[in-house]
């Protein structure tokens, strides 16, 4: 949907929500040279409203002379911008147009020369957003200079910028326009449903092939009254944080597609909590409590429902590869309120008056060939 932009120039503003602060030099507290540092005003651009899916370019015009006292030449080093879909890229042009890259190093000769055009080449994709609308908004960005005799970086200049935009997307999402599958056990294949249809401008919108950028993720669209039910399936492989991008096509000008994001974490089946790691610390030489041993324990879980919840304990030993069960003792309990989490529990049986270094096994009960989780164990001796 496409509203009113308003062009906003005061550094309050900021990058998609944020409030930016004014320029700043060095760092620490203020210094008598530091107050002498140029504290240059903010260069704007507004782009108005962007369809998503398009990209826009934008050059900033540094005047070095602005705030240059008289022989006092600045090295540009870096510029950033406070915002998800842009990317900046510092450039040099000569009289004759041609232009350089900045290459960030305080080098005198990377200084513009008298008729050089000192940029700030600044590119947004909307690609990269979620095709939701977006209400105009200011993001900030920033230029860093560096006076050519700076030894030290105290009197460093930051240049502000602000770029203004709207983004209009052709489609409406419900509820989620990025899918978040969370952890995701390798066993379990979750699904998320979403909804699109085109918005007030766009009625007759038409959709195509969903695609997706991982094997993992599988997906359909069906057409269900006025909207189009998107289900989304994901289909676990390597373990950790996993990203994609679901496709869908569409009959607009431009080839455009529906883009969500997709992100989630494969997790093994059989997973201790926090982590498969127990340490403590107690006198080893002699037998605990149960009591003193109560707090010596971490939660360990099977995600798989095919099978039974429950673990046993298929080994205790030491780094060696030695019986540590006559020293130390490894019970399970299951967990109240949660049928598929225990507790694993050690306790010192005392006789081992020394630092201890092992791990636990655990395997399920009448599955010898089957999984099984390993258990980091180390103990202090503490007398």
């Amino acid at each position: 949907m496409r509203g009113p932009t308003c062009f906003l120039l005061a550094l309050s503003l900021s990058a998609c929500g944020d409030t930016p602060t004014g320029a700043t030099a060095g760092a620490g507290t203020p210094s008598a040279a530091s107050s002498q540092v140029p504290q240059p005003q903010a260069l704007s651009h507004d782009f108005g409203t962007i369809p998503h899916g398009e990209a826009r370019q934008y050059d900033y015009v540094f005047d070095l002379a602005s705030i240059a006292a008289p022989g006092r030449r600045y090295v540009p080093l870096r510029a950033h911008i406070d915002c998800s879909c842009g990317r900046t890229q510092v450039l040099i042009r000569n009289p004759e147009g041609y232009e350089r890259v900045v290459d960030g190093r305080p080098d005198p000769t990377n200084a513009p020369e008298p008729g050089d055009t000192l940029l700030v080449r600044l590119f947004l994709d909307t690609k990269t957003k979620d095709a939701v609308d977006l209400k105009s908004a200011a993001s900030r960005g920033y230029l860093l200079l560096q006076p050519v005799g700076d030894r030290d970086g105290s009197q460093r200049v930051t240049w502000p910028f602000l770029v203004q935009f709207a983004i209009d997307a052709p489609v409406v999402l419900r509820p989620f326009a990025e899918l978040d599958f969370g952890r995701v056990p390798q066993s379990a294949t979750p699904t998320i449903t979403t909804t699109l249809r085109g918005d007030e401008n766009h009625p007759d919108i038409e959709f195509g092939a969903v695609t997706c950028t991982s094997p993992d993720i599988t997906a359909t669209l069906e057409p269900e009254q006025d909207d189009f039910v998107l289900r989304a399936r994901c289909r676990p492989g390597q373990l950790g944080n996993q990203a994609a991008v679901l496709q869908i096509a569409t009959n607009l000008p431009g080839g455009y597609s529906v883009n969500l994001g997709v992100k989630w974490k494969v997790v093994p089946d059989l997973e201790a909590a926090p982590l498969p790691k127990l340490s403590f610390r107690a006198d080893l030489g002699r037998a605990q409590t149960e009591a003193e041993a109560a707090t010596q324990f971490l939660l360990v879980v099977d995600h798989d429902e095919s099978r039974p919840p429950q673990f046993e304990v298929r080994q205790l030993v030491d780094d060696a590869g030695r019986d540590g069960s006559a020293w130390f003792a490894a019970t399970l309990v299951t967990v109240p309120g949660s049928s598929r989490q225990q507790r694993l529990f050690v306790r010192s049986l005392g006789g081992h008056p020394a630092d201890f270094r092992g791990r636990i096994v655990l395997g399920k009960p009448g599955a010898a060939d089957g999984p099984t989780l390993s258990i980091e164990l180390v103990a202090f001796h503490r007398p």
